[in-house]
């Protein structure tokens, strides 16, 4: 380590800058103050790049509890040192408060959104705690910023269960709730950003305290999360992440953070996180090496998943003709028993047997159309808070993420349905239902759509485009067999 720098005077604010993102740290409450994302625009009215304050308070902010007195850090100078660890750099704030000897280090990792965070408190006694507070809120940093705040929440891990969280808005002004560990991490986040604290192995954070902060609207905008953590022998450990939502960046620092904000609505998260989370998997993977782009990836992947489909949509038609070739008998048979319910059921069953089918072969001719729809439903939580798609541009569009603000990928994705429908239903037995259904869900998916991210209309609509060719051959198949029959 190379030599300390001259400590700094009362209220200084020092920079840290470690490539991808630059900190500030202040040496009054020993703790970083705000977090710039060089690598990320602020897309929210004033623009300019990202960046994670919260004014006049810290980020985070520390108390020790002893056997016979509370004492607030935010408000103690402390002395720094500054040194480096290979390309890290260190900083080490110290002072003395009520016969106390306090010591806090930050270890901030280059290019990986990432600081170690470890303390010394010299004369304390058992049983004595540390108290850190999460910040209250995020600077919301998307064009849409009332969606932005929507989606502040707290999220934290206990140590035998799966994470969770709790959104600001299901907090009440005033109400206190308190979480009990043992916790691996706790942390804030909005849609695209977090501040995270992780425990190292071994250690945890005994519990959290959430309570629900003042509104002066309909949407949250604040809330307080405090952490206990024991401190038998004086000493703490811990690391702080405080950046992008970022799949890769989150993965590197294990211990579950990777679903510090989960997809899919509480009861679904169990049904929706892994087909997400293999979907997202993918699709980086492809973006990294096909060297496409997100748009083009998206249409890639549609294409791909119709592929993947041909040889069970080959199945159902298969199914859907055995049952158009035995519906004349089964109707001659349903009219001949028609007072006698066993014997019919007997000679339906005769029927489909001597065809090689079932009473459920019919059913199978859904499967094509419901497969997909897990998919679409995943990557609809996908693009909420993914935030490789966030300002990825694609032909007339500015960014994937969002809406397309002149509606031609919705009217596309909703005319591709209706032609696959309409391909669909030729040469196919007469059915009034099957042919409203045909008009109308592609009406409705239409104005489903519309509002969502774009992303998510090109994929579907680069699904549909896909399947027209097969439908089409299907269709051909499909009046052969009523020419025969």
């Amino acid at each position: 380590m190379s030599d300390s720098v001259p400590s700094l005077r009362v209220g200084q604010v020092t920079a840290v800058d470690v490539g991808a993102s630059i900190y500030e740290f202040s040496n009054i409450g020993a703790a970083p103050v705000s977090a710039t994302m060089r690598e990320y625009k602020n897309l929210a009215p004033g623009g300019g790049q990202v960046k994670l304050v919260v004014p006049g308070k810290p980020l985070i902010g520390y108390s020790l509890v002893t056997r016979s007195d509370t004492i607030h850090l935010s408000r103690v100078p402390f002395e720094l040192s500054r040194s480096k660890n290979g390309e890290a750099e260190i900083l080490t704030y110290q002072a003395s408060v009520s016969g106390l000897g306090i010591a806090i280090t930050y270890e901030v990792i280059p290019d990986r959104y990432l600081m170690r965070v470890r303390g010394r408190i010299d004369g304390t006694v058992a049983p004595s705690y540390l108290l850190v507070d999460l910040p209250s809120s995020l600077p919301p940093a998307e064009s849409d910023t009332l969606s932005d705040l929507r989606t502040l929440a707290y999220s934290f891990k206990p140590t035998r269960d799966n994470a969770r969280g709790v959104a600001f808005e299901k907090l009440d002004p005033g109400e206190r709730r308190l979480e009990t560990g043992p916790l691996t991490w706790a942390a804030i986040r909005n849609k695209y950003f977090v501040i995270g604290l992780i425990n190292s192995e071994g250690s945890a954070f005994d519990e959290v305290s959430l309570a629900g902060g003042p509104r002066t609207s309909k949407i949250a905008t604040t809330a307080s999360a405090t952490l206990v953590k024991a401190i038998p022998e004086g000493t703490f450990d811990f690391d702080m992440y405080v950046g992008p939502q970022q799949s890769t960046a989150l993965l590197a620092v294990g211990r579950d953070f990777s679903n510090v904000n989960p997809y899919g609505w509480s009861v679904l998260q169990g049904m929706v996180n892994p087909i997400a989370a293999l979907c997202i998997k993918l699709l980086l993977w492809m973006h990294q090496t096909l060297n496409l782009s997100y748009g083009w990836v998206l249409v890639s992947f549609g294409v791909i998943v119709r592929i993947a489909l041909w040889p069970l949509n080959q199945s159902a038609m298969r199914s859907s003709l055995k049952m158009q070739e035995i519906q004349p008998r089964l109707a001659e048979v349903q009219k001949k028993y028609k007072d006698k319910p066993e014997k019919q059921r007997e000679e339906m069953m005769r029927v489909y047997k001597e065809a090689g089918a079932s009473p459920f072969t019919a059913l199978s001719g859904c499967l094509p159309a419901l497969i997909p729809m897990p998919v679409l439903f995943a990557l609809f939580f996908v693009f909420q808070n993914t935030i490789e798609f966030r300002g990825v541009p694609f032909m007339w569009l500015t960014d994937i993420s969002i809406k397309d603000p002149v509606y031609i990928l919705p009217v596309l994705m909703g005319a591709s349905m209706y032609i696959l429908s309409w391909i669909g239903l030729r040469n196919a037995p007469p059915n009034p239902q099957a042919k409203m259904m045909g008009y109308m869900f592609p009406v409705m998916m239409t104005f489903v759509l519309a509002n969502m991210a774009s992303g998510l209309n090109l994929y579907y609509t680069a699904q549909n485009i896909a399947a027209l060719p097969q439908q089409w051959l299907l269709a051909r198949e499909r009046a052969k067999a009523r020419r025969s029959t």
